[in-house]
């Protein structure tokens, strides 16, 4: 865990919530502290479940713009999220992702990791990397259409327009609409 991450509990749920304002981007130190968090409640036997939210006004609002300039310029920017996401993945005990605001590029990527997601009524999620003509690289192109199949994947990934909680519950990459807190 880091300041930027932390693990409460209520009950036998571990909840997890990342604190990057404003939008609770992947910048350095995020990934980690999610991947130690949910290690830590994949090791506690008594917690039943994880939940991963975001603090303040959104889920995580996708990666960190900064490191796409480190990248381009040559210097050494953040590593693969892969690891995490195959953690998450792999977690034996139910995880879900509660999505509020929006899930955008890499946040929506590891919300696809969770074994459920859940999103609040004005949540939102996308690819819009894609404007910017950047291949989703989380492996959002692999998940987006075993969730959503290959019409509205393409569809996300090539255009990169937001789309709205409900029609991503139709679409299937949400699980259910939460009204409640």
């Amino acid at each position: 865990m880091n300041e930027l991450v932390s693990l409460t509990r209520d009950g036998e749920i571990a909840i997890i919530t990342v604190n990057n304002p404003p939008v609770n981007a992947l910048s350095p130190g995020v990934p980690e502290g999610i991947g130690a968090t949910i290690a830590e409640a994949a090791q506690d036997d008594s917690v039943k479940g994880v939940i991963l939210i975001g603090g303040g006004r959104t889920f995580i609002a996708g990666a960190d713009i900064k490191e796409f300039g480190k990248v381009t310029s040559g210097a050494k920017g953040r590593g693969s999220l892969l690891p995490l996401l195959l953690a998450i993945e792999d977690c034996a005990k139910p995880t879900v992702a509660a999505i509020h605001g929006t899930a955008f590029g890499g946040g929506l990527e590891v919300a696809m990791a969770f074994h459920y997601r859940v999103a609040a009524p004005a949540a939102q999620v996308g690819q819009p990397e894609v404007t910017l003509w950047i291949i989703p690289g989380a492996a959002g192109t692999q998940r987006l259409p075993r969730l959503a199949g290959v019409a509205k994947a393409v569809e996300m990934c090539a255009f990169g327009e937001p789309v709205k909680a409900s029609e991503a519950l139709k679409a299937g990459i949400i699980d259910q609409i939460v009204e409640a807190d």
